[in-house]
């Protein structure tokens, strides 16, 4: 009987670990298609499930508002970028039901809200996509929502779920933010804001210049890389965050040229934040006490069932060691660590307020460490007021010449319909 409860019990989960959905295979395909630059077919494979109000939510849409920030969409950046904020930023949306299959199913059952450093990217790039329509009173909240407080956990095991919050030192939304306060005529904020990166980055000064970022009329927004992927041990239940920056290497620095002539950044081409190393940082992990305890117990119980079995000859004894086992075995089969993650974030995005005569011109980004890494683009408008604000997602399957306006293809379809 208990070998028949083991087998229906444990094999099936065991099956399931190893499956992936129709909507799984699509995600990816999306992903896939942004890494190799076809940014529109990207959408198109993400739109209809960004509409899905299921556990990947809002992690759909955060992949969606990548695809549309690269392919200049920004209407359809703003809106999944403001749907996955929305959920992000709730309370509640784990609780009850979500949260009980969580403990006795599957990670995977909860809503997805990505590690701290995950949901203030989609708090930043919603506030870019504000800030590059000139629309800086949202942006400004935007960005203020990328400064959460971050929560600093006991370092003691068995308070694990304890913390304490701690300002934040994202100190690529302080510099966004200390702009938008620019925008907005607030000059005591905005110092206040380019003072708090400087201090946090020394290496910043010149980026978090107040006069150099007031006569700016450019601004240069450049996502190097790929940033931190989850990771799990040999056990399949504790989540790294690799690689780490020595691993990786150190962050290049960009070229810009204009119409051939290389342009002298100076002390801008600095990065403000390494998502590798805030990975690193605990303040900026998530705690999950449910997959660590689950997995540790459930080693215990399967070595105490595999002893209780094998060392008495008592049927009785037999049968509690393998129920303890198959308990362990179930346990184990369903901490695995939920290893869903924002493929499309970079290591960086490089901040670049620039100073350049009115105009239309051919500009390319480029990374000369790297060899092939650049990205031209022809007939670039430079505003005669305010500032004009560009992005550029670096990678080597996208290195144009491209026109300017983006060339966009039609807007991804919409997911059908209920009947």
């Amino acid at each position: 009987m208990l070998q028949r409860f083991f087998i229906l019990a444990v094999v099936p989960l065991l099956l399931l670990a190893g499956c992936e959905s129709a909507a799984e295979k699509s995600a990816r395909a999306g992903v896939m298609s942004y890494v190799t630059g076809d940014f529109n077919t990207a959408r198109a494979k993400l739109v209809p499930l960004a509409d899905k109000p299921d556990q990947n939510f809002v992690l759909n849409n955060c992949r969606l508002g990548s695809a549309a920030l690269a392919a200049y969409d920004l209407d359809q950046a703003e809106n999944a970028f403001a749907k996955a904020h929305e959920v992000m930023d709730s309370v509640g949306v784990n609780d009850g039901g979500r949260t009980l299959g969580a403990t006795l199913v599957d990670e995977k059952v909860k809503v997805w809200k990505g590690e701290p450093y995950e949901r203030a990217m989609a708090n930043f790039y919603l506030g870019i996509t504000y800030y590059m329509r000139r629309d800086y009173g949202n942006a400004r909240a935007s960005f203020e929502n990328a400064l959460f407080k971050l929560r600093d956990y006991k370092s003691d095991d068995k308070k694990s779920d304890q913390y304490q919050e701690v300002e934040s030192n994202f100190a690529l939304g302080l510099l966004m933010l200390g702009k938008t306060w620019q925008r907005l005529g607030r000059e005591d904020l905005a110092r206040g804001n380019f003072d708090r990166a400087i201090k946090l980055r020394p290496g910043l000064q010149a980026l978090a210049d107040y006069n150099w970022n007031d006569k700016s009329n450019v601004l240069l927004v450049i996502d190097f890389g790929y940033g931190p992927r989850k990771i799990t041990d040999a056990d399949g239940s504790i989540v790294g965050l690799g690689p780490t920056p020595a691993q990786a290497g150190p962050i290049p620095h960009p070229m810009v040229t204009l119409n051939g002539g290389m342009l002298d950044l100076g002390g801008l081409a600095q990065p403000p934040v390494d998502l590798l190393r805030l990975a690193q940082d605990r303040t900026w992990q998530s705690i999950d006490t449910i997959r660590v305890v689950k997995s540790a117990v459930g080693t215990g119980l399967i070595a105490a069932g595999a002893y209780e079995a094998t060392r008495s000859r008592n049927q009785g004894n037999i049968e509690a060691g393998l129920a303890m086992a198959a308990v362990g075995l179930l346990l184990k089969a369903t901490s695995q660590a939920d290893v869903r993650q924002w493929e499309m974030l970079p290591r960086t995005v490089f901040i670049l307020p620039l100073q350049i005569k009115p105009g239309t011109y051919d500009l390319s980004v480029g990374f000369p460490q790297v060899p092939g890494l650049s990205q031209t683009w022809r007939g670039v408008p430079i505003a005669a007021d305010g500032e004009s604000t560009f992005y550029f997602r670096m990678q080597p399957y996208n290195v144009g010449p491209f026109d300017w306006p983006p060339n966009k293809a039609p807007p991804a379809p919409a997911a059908p319909s209920a009947q």
